[in-house]
């Protein structure tokens, strides 16, 4: 991954009046791509790199002083005290490459000593003007990217994993976001234990609602069932008026039929009255011809004595009609008067009707008396019957509650066989549906075995693909070794024979080496640097070969993952086989419980025809009977109903029913159907009850029924004791929860918020730290063999990062690793002070590379090197300081940069292409600088 690239630039020189230890102005420069300060210790190194920082912005704790006035020069505690009036400043003379164009960066400090002023070629500009100004040059002031002090390659080095991602945020600028993620992360935790709080206490008002619910649904079960009870009472109201209204049309149907008959009984009369008179005329007749008729005398008087004999038989014939006449009179009057005290008492019957505040009928106390004696003797004389009726009533009760058990258990039957039959066809469907899964199992499971086999093979061919080419590596690696140590013995014994010619030619009494006087050969084996090559090549190709192989550990863990697929299969396909068993051995049973249950439907069946047929003949004995009760009582009332003007005494007791049935619905606060409200009393409309209730033969039935359902529904709103209340309370509860509703939806909302923000940040802090670790992390190593390679060591050492935490990688830390030259890899800690300099210096360079500056100052980072390790590091940096380096914004291996080191290693700041001297101006009390340009005493 490229780094950010900036426009090529270069410190020209630096300008610093009363700074730190540097007293009045000062110019210090030129500085070269790779410049070197020297001096002995105290003599003011440090600050001269103070100066730098400070003109380019770093703050003043990082200066080593605790306020602005610090840094102001003074020699003693008299001018301590009186430098309050005396200002400092700091300018950087800085050479944009390509434009040629200076720009100048400088820093006062004011005379109060409390506060800095910022310039650009000397025009004031505010401090986000001229860090943007040092950001857009590639100078990141808080990143510290363009020097190193002292101490801190040390820092680097003792830094654990958590403070190295600490350092890599810092310089990737994703540290810029921690305070925020911090704070959508505090407010993420915050919105979820709130969407949680409000959720809970939408879980606890459902609760509550669904207890409510349940108490309004025991309220309104409470409502339904005393509007049930209110609908059967109607109903059952409804249906005796009908019966008491089929009553009264049937005594009106026997009033027309006893009127038809008197009709005809009155023509039967003046027929034979007729018939009389026309008898007498003729007697008559025949007494005023007797004397005329005397010569007939004794012909006549037998005929006369046969004609006596005639009359008699008439005149008994005519008595035997005169009383038959007397008797249909009486009949005749006895009707007339019936018909006359029917229509009375049903004018009378109207009337009361329309009298709502009248619920008896009226009867004097004398005729209520008589009636209830009449009564009781009716009662005396039809008490036979009656218990005959009552044992005909519980068998026929008795009958009737076996039938309907028996159509209970019929219908039971029946709807047992339907759920057999959906049971029957839902297991197999069920069962088809696991052949067809198991199949797919099975076809899965050969597949996945097929591929289980062929990586297998290809792991176990990678396995030994790999074990040979580490084989191979490894003795290239030992012939390597080998080369290596020859070419470093070569080499030495090359010096040597040197330095015995060069002895041979000062002093004659030098000879040559005792080997070479003793004849012992040559070595034979001398080092081949195309042989090494040739060896390196041929590695090269073995790793580049291993990696084309694969990783072993993916092959295995994709081997696991589909074993472990195979073996779900398997499971799957095990576990389809025992419910298919098991729906196959439940099918058979299924099967025969649906023929016992169509059998024990067709015995059932014959059960009720036969049970049918014994209620209708029970109901049709118990019907004679009541005939007979009631032909009796009739008997018994005849008196007793000509004197209250009733047709007979069941008109009484049918008006008594009405008036009780009418009163008990206004009791009840029962609203009958009514089809008009006529001046004779209201209209009912029953087309409301079903054919079934206009039976005559089922009234009985009906009336138990009804009296059986209605005494059920009391028995259960009596048992129930809900809280009526519970419909305004569930209502309540309904509004709470539609409002705690809202609030979790608002919450929700906004944790949605806050998580989408706190997701996009965490990738913004992601994206930019894994930017800045990607190229740190792929650049290391080359920073780091090209810091520890050396003759002896051609290849140098080897340095990765690891990420702890690959998703949230700033959370947790780096594992930086090395492995120094014919060593094995190890962590930071485990290093010697040398190999921890070098390794903290190789993270270092590779950040550096990542955020480029244009220059680089580095304090005294050689401190804790040995000269082979320092000449390697100067060798280094000058590599990146040379003017082609820091031209070439392409380099693999890092950027090029002008580089200022404070170096007292003549080893280090030998290769420099110019030095800055500090030393301490007794005469003046300061510190004082010279330069020294060593371009002209370049190495050819």
């Amino acid at each position: 991954m490229p780094s950010i690239q900036t426009p090529p630039g270069r410190i020209v020189h630096l300008e610093m009046e009363n700074f730190k230890s540097y007293k009045g102005h000062q110019l210090v420069g030129p500085f070269k791509d790779l410049t070197a300060i020297i001096g002995p210790n105290g003599a003011g190194k440090s600050n001269l790199m103070d100066a730098i920082s400070f003109v380019l912005g770093v703050r003043t704790a990082q200066l080593r002083g605790s306020q602005l006035k610090d840094l102001i020069y003074a020699f003693d505690d008299r001018e301590k005290e009186q430098r309050g009036g005396r200002k400092a400043f700091v300018r950087l003379v800085y050479l944009l490459e390509g434009v040629e164009e200076l720009l100048r960066f400088t820093r006062t400090i004011t005379t109060s000593g409390e506060s800095s002023e910022y310039r650009i070629d000397n025009r004031v500009v505010t401090w986000e003007e001229y860090n943007g100004k040092l950001r857009s040059i590639g100078i990141l002031v808080k990143a510290r990217n363009f020097l190193v002090f002292q101490g801190d390659v040390e820092s680097v080095a003792s830094k654990n994993s958590k403070e190295l991602s600490g350092l890599v945020e810092q310089i990737c600028g994703s540290d810029e976001l921690k305070k925020e993620y911090e704070e959508l992360e505090e407010k993420k935790a915050s919105a979820e234990e709130k969407a949680a709080l409000i959720y809970q206490k939408k879980k606890t008002i459902g609760a509550e609602k669904k207890l409510k619910k349940a108490h309004k649904e025991e309220a309104e079960k409470h409502l339904k069932l005393q509007y049930e009870l209110k609908a059967l009472k109607r109903e059952y109201f409804l249906w005796q008026l009908y019966n008491i209204e089929n009553d009264i049309d049937k005594a009106n149907e026997d009033l027309e039929k006893f009127e038809h008959e008197a009709g005809k009984r009155k023509i039967e009369q003046a027929k034979y009255l007729k018939e009389i008179a026309q008898r007498e005329k003729k007697i008559a007749e025949r007494c005023s011809n007797l004397g005329k008729y005397q010569p007939e005398l004794l012909r006549l008087k037998e005929e006369i004595a046969r004609i006596k004999s005639k009359i008699e038989s008439s005149r008994k014939e005519v008595d035997k009609r005169k009383k038959e006449r007397g008797k249909h009179s009486e009949e005749i009057e006895q009707m007339q008067k019936n018909i006359k005290d029917l229509n009375e008492k049903m004018n009378e019957l109207n009337e009361r009707r329309q009298d709502s505040s009248s619920r008896k009928l009226p009867m004097p106390d004398s005729q209520l008396q008589e009636y209830f004696r009449i009564k009781q003797e009716a009662w005396m004389q039809t008490i036979k019957l009656r218990d005959e009726k009552e044992v005909l009533d519980r068998q026929y009760h008795t009958d009737l509650e076996a039938l309907r058990n028996l159509e209970e258990n019929y219908q039971q039957l029946i709807n047992r066989e339907n759920d057999l039959d959906e049971q029957t066809e839902r297991m197999k469907s069920r069962q088809k549906e696991i052949e067809d899964s198991s199949s797919e199992y099975k076809k899965e499971t050969t597949n996945l075995k097929k591929q289980l086999r062929t990586l297998q093979e290809k792991h176990r061919d990678a396995r030994n693909a790999s074990e040979k080419l580490k084989t191979r590596i490894t003795e290239l690696e030992d012939q390597l070794s080998d080369l290596t140590a020859e070419r470093y013995e070569n080499e030495r014994d090359s010096r040597l024979t040197q330095a015995v010619e060069s002895l041979k030619r000062l002093f004659q009494g030098v000879h040559g080496r005792m080997t070479d006087l003793g004849g012992m050969e040559a070595k034979s084996n001398k080092w081949d640097d195309k042989k090494i090559e040739g060896l390196m090549k041929k590695k090269e190709e073995y790793e580049l070969e291993l990696e084309k192989v694969g990783s072993i550990r993916d092959m295995q863990i994709k081997e696991s993952e589909i074993s472990g697929k195979i073996s779900g299969l398997e499971k799957k396909i095990q576990y389809a086989e025992i419910e298919k068993k098991s729906i196959k051995d439940k099918l058979p049973n299924l099967e025969q419980a649906k023929r016992n249950i169509t059998e024990e439907s067709r015995r059932i069946n014959v059960e009720l025809s036969k049970s049918r047929a014994e209620v209708d003949k029970r109901n049709t004995d118990i019907r004679k009977l009541e005939k007979r009760i009631n032909e009796i009582v009739d008997h018994i009332y005849t008196g007793f109903s000509k004197s209250v003007g009733l047709t007979n005494i069941r008109e009484y007791e049918v008006q008594k029913q009405l008036k009780e049935a009418q009163e008990q619905c206004e009791l009840e606060r029962i609203a009958l159907p009514v089809l008009s409200d006529a001046a004779d009393g209201p209209q009912y409309d029953f087309s409301e009850l079903d054919r079934a209730h206009h039976q005559p033969s089922a009234r009985d039935r009906m009336d138990a029924e009804y009296r059986q359902k209605i005494e059920s529904k009391t028995s259960e709103i009596e048992r129930t004791a809900p809280n009526l209340r519970a419909l305004d309370q569930y209502e309540a509860i309904q509004e709470k929860e539609k409002q705690v509703s809202q609030e979790f939806e608002a919450a929700r909302k906004e944790e949605k918020q806050v998580a989408d923000a706190y997701h996009t940040l965490k990738q913004k802090r992601y994206e930019l730290f894994m930017e800045a670790f990607n190229h740190i992390s792929s650049i290391i190593d080359k920073i780091y063999k090209q810091l520890t390679k050396s003759n002896t060591h051609p290849l140098g050492g080897t340095a990765y990062l690891n990420l702890e935490n690959e998703d949230d990688p700033f959370l947790q830390g780096i594992k930086y690793t090395t492995m120094p030259p014919t060593k094995r890899f190890r962590d930071m800690e485990q290093l010697s002070g040398g190999e921890k300099t070098v390794a903290a210096l190789a993270l270092l360079f590779s950040i550096h590379s990542y955020r480029p500056s244009p220059f680089f100052i580095l304090d005294e980072v050689d401190a804790a090197l040995d000269n082979l390790n320092v000449a390697k590091v100067a060798q280094f940096i000058r590599s990146k300081s040379c003017h082609a380096a820091r031209e070439n914004q392409d380099a693999e291996d890092g950027h090029g940069f002008q580089s200022i080191v404070i170096s007292l290693k003549d080893s280090f700041y030998d290769k420099a292409e110019a030095l800055v001297g500090v030393y301490r101006d007794v005469d003046k009390s300061c510190s004082s600088t010279m330069s020294f340009d060593l371009g002209n005493y370049a190495e050819s």
